[in-house]
């Protein structure tokens, strides 16, 4: 009997054996990282000058408000405030302005309203006869003009006339008729030493001429 070879089944089992490869990994490149060094004081550098870009804004924000209230301190120390103050009396009717403000009042005209006109006057006695045939022989009157200043506390007499209350009748209730709130008044328009302009009327408004409004002029009285 024929042995079998001892490496017959060696040799099967060789043959079946799947040859042995060693196995080669891929090494893959190191992630980055986000955050690194660089990016970090990048970043920094940009906080910090976004940061600095407020601060400087709110101190220019600041310095500006601060402004505006020395220029209002400023301004409300040498505030103007004219006023017209009538005065009627058994012996006498008179027409004054004055300055009850701080600073001096630089005048720029005398005007006259009636409805929806506005006419530019310098006289209040010439504006009397022009719409009276009687005349006054017992008057003062003071021509009002641009370039006048009223200093503060100064009073200025605009127009007086006497004679008795008889005499007087008919000029207090022509001159009335323009400070009864209705659609005819006197106004002065003056500045400030800042060139704030104002308005000051016989209806004892003292406005800003912004709030009071443009207003068209005419220069000859008009029936």
């Amino acid at each position: 009997m024929e042995k079998k070879p001892e490496n017959q089944y060696q040799e099967k089992k060789s043959k079946n054996k799947k040859p042995y490869y060693k196995k080669r990994y891929n090494q893959k490149a190191p992630k980055k990282k986000f955050w690194n060094a660089d990016k970090i004081v990048s970043l920094s550098a940009m906080a910090i000058a976004l940061f600095t870009l407020v601060v400087l804004l709110y101190q220019s924000y600041i310095l500006d408000k601060q402004y505006e209230l020395t220029v209002k301190q400023q301004k409300a120390a040498v505030l103007p405030y004219l006023q017209f103050i009538p005065y009627s009396g058994e012996s006498g009717f008179s027409i004054s302005i004055k300055n009850k403000g701080l600073g001096p009042a630089f005048i720029k005209g005398l005007y006259i309203k009636e409805k929806d006109s506005t006419f530019l006057h310098h006289n209040l006695y010439h504006f009397y006869n022009e719409r009276n045939s009687d005349t006054v022989y017992s008057f003062n009157a003071a021509s009002l003009i641009d370039g006048l200043v009223l200093s503060p506390g100064e009073e200025l007499e605009l127009f007086s006339a006497g004679g008795g209350s008889s005499g007087l009748d008919p000029i207090v209730n022509f001159f009335y008729d323009y400070f009864d709130r209705g659609q005819k008044m006197f106004f002065i328009e003056y500045e400030s030493v800042f060139k704030d302009a104002w308005i000051t009327t016989t209806s004892f408004q003292n406005l800003p001429k912004e709030e009071y409004g443009e207003f068209e002029i005419y220069y000859n009285m008009v029936e």
